[in-house]
């Protein structure tokens, strides 16, 4: 398997810390509000590469945290004072306790994750009805069950030298650690004063980069809902010392892939580098892999504070569930995406395209090819080139090989894919129902926009209706359609 890194800026053989075992930490959601298309790019890319692992025969060891506690704002984020945690702005916002906060929207990140077929980090299905209460017992770590851990492993950091103690914090000292800048290069004088857990500046504070390991129940904070006691006083933890805690109490003091998206480079990852250095001497991940933005129609990051889609939101226009899938994984995770309702369009009509084909080679399943297994593993191994994936089931359909085996290949194939491919076989309805109904639609789409004499748009459905296999043209009598 060769992914990007980070940190060697360039692709590279993975070469796990134990031979056959991948162990992957992925940076999980922040959960004071429902998930929005961005969040959910990154959890498609990342259960693609954990079913590619699986698919190639490795064992898979992954965690993936779930913030639910000391997550602060900044002025991107809501444009206030630095420093209000998340899970309190919320929780005053719809009348609740943080706890009940979390655990609500817990349930909503279950919930898609679900539809969109993405596996828990244990490797399992996610069930149906399954619910925030048993989200340890399928790989999930809750920053809350960790309190103790972020504690100790900042009592090591305090030990080393790595720290220390103001009035109002325990602060990580960045200059302790000499290549704390690797990731971006940036010189310590270009950070910024305050960013993200504080309000305004600790007059006690020595960096401009230095950041919180433990905040404590202090003026803004005296009435901090969610605290804990600690060596320091009364308070609770930063950001950044959940990943450290949870990701070596659960997979060692060294692991193989760290995950996140690009946004987590310059400050989240970058401390959570330094922390680890300050508490075990050495760096823990050996891999930092990062996927790339969902943008809108302006270039700009998708974000909840720009109104950014939610998967409810685009399945009530419509759309389903493995349309959104079938988007995120036709382009690559290195990739920056724009994403548009043109675009989804797109998914959808290749996707419906696709079952169709699938459909039309019968129901009969035959012998998975060997030949193409192979190619399908060297586009798995090539950095998740999912595009050439795509290309090669195309080419597959294309070839004399019996359809049945066809069937089984592309079948096999699936369990990376997760499209539900198999669901044709055994629907009751059938696709080819279901592409009828889109076809009716489109065809109504066009008539409506030639009588509108919108004839761009016209020729524009004529082309999604050529994408699921049919020629419509115009006639005296009206649209006559015909299958390619």
């Amino acid at each position: 398997m060769k992914l990007y890194s980070t940190l060697d800026r360039e692709i590279v053989k993975i070469e796990p810390n134990k031979k056959g075992v991948i162990t992957m930490y992925n940076c999980g959601p922040t959960v004071y509000f429902r998930m929005h298309l961005g969040n959910i790019r990154a959890y498609v890319n990342w259960d693609i590469l954990h079913r590619a692992l699986l698919y190639l025969g490795y064992k898979v060891e992954r965690v993936m945290n779930i913030t639910d506690v000391g997550h602060m704002t900044s002025q991107d984020d809501f444009g206030d004072d630095f420093g209000t945690d998340k899970m309190d702005r919320q929780a005053e916002r719809e009348g609740l306790q943080p706890i009940d906060i979390a655990n609500k929207y817990i349930d909503t990140v279950l919930d898609d994750y679900r539809k969109l077929n993405i596996l828990a980090p244990n490797g399992k299905e996610i069930p149906a009805g399954m619910n925030f209460e048993t989200v340890s017992e399928y790989g999930w770590t809750r920053a809350t069950e960790y309190i103790e851990e972020m504690i100790e492993i900042v009592k090591k950091m305090e030990g080393r030298g790595y720290t220390y103690e103001t009035k109002q914090a325990i602060y990580f000292d960045v200059t302790k650690v000499p290549d704390y800048n690797i990731f971006t290069g940036q010189d310590l004088s270009e950070k910024k004063i305050g960013v993200r857990e504080e309000v305004g500046v600790d007059p006690e504070k020595r960096n401009p980069a230095d950041f919180v390991l433990w905040m404590k129940k202090v003026g803004k904070y005296e009435d901090h809902i969610m605290n804990w006691s600690s060596p320091w006083g009364d308070g609770f933890p930063g950001w950044h010392i959940e990943c450290s805690a949870m990701g070596t109490a659960i997979l060692g003091e060294s692991f193989d892939i760290h995950t996140g998206g690009i946004d987590h480079i310059p400050v989240h990852h970058s401390n959570e580098r330094a922390q680890n250095i300050g508490a075990f001497g050495h760096p823990v991940v050996k891999y930092w892999i990062h996927n790339e933005w969902l943008v809108n129609k302006d270039n700009e990051k998708l974000s909840k504070s720009k109104g950014a889609d939610t998967l409810p939101e685009v399945l009530e226009l419509g759309y389903e569930a493995m349309d959104v899938r079938y988007l995120f994984l036709s382009v690559n995770y290195r990739a920056k995406m724009n994403f548009s309702i043109d675009a989804l369009d797109g998914a959808r009509n290749s996707r419906l395209a696709l079952l169709k084909k699938i459909k039309e080679l019968g129901s009969k399943v035959g012998k998975v090819l060997p030949a193409y297994v192979e190619l399908f593993k060297k586009d798995l191994e090539n950095n998740l080139n999912m595009s050439g994936v795509l290309a090669l089931i195309n080419e597959l359909l294309k070839s004399d090989q019996k359809d049945e085996d066809k069937l089984a290949t592309i079948l096999d194939f699936d369990k990376v894919l997760a499209l539900n491919l198999d669901s044709i076989l055994n629907e009751e309805k059938g696709n080819g129902q279901v592409m009828d109904d889109r076809l009716d639609e489109l065809l109504e789409k066009r008539l409506e926009a030639k009588r509108q004499k919108d004839y761009a748009l016209a020729d524009s459905v004529r082309d999604e209706i050529k994408e699921l296999g049919y020629l419509v043209s115009d006639t005296p009598e009206g649209q006559v359609v015909s299958k390619i």
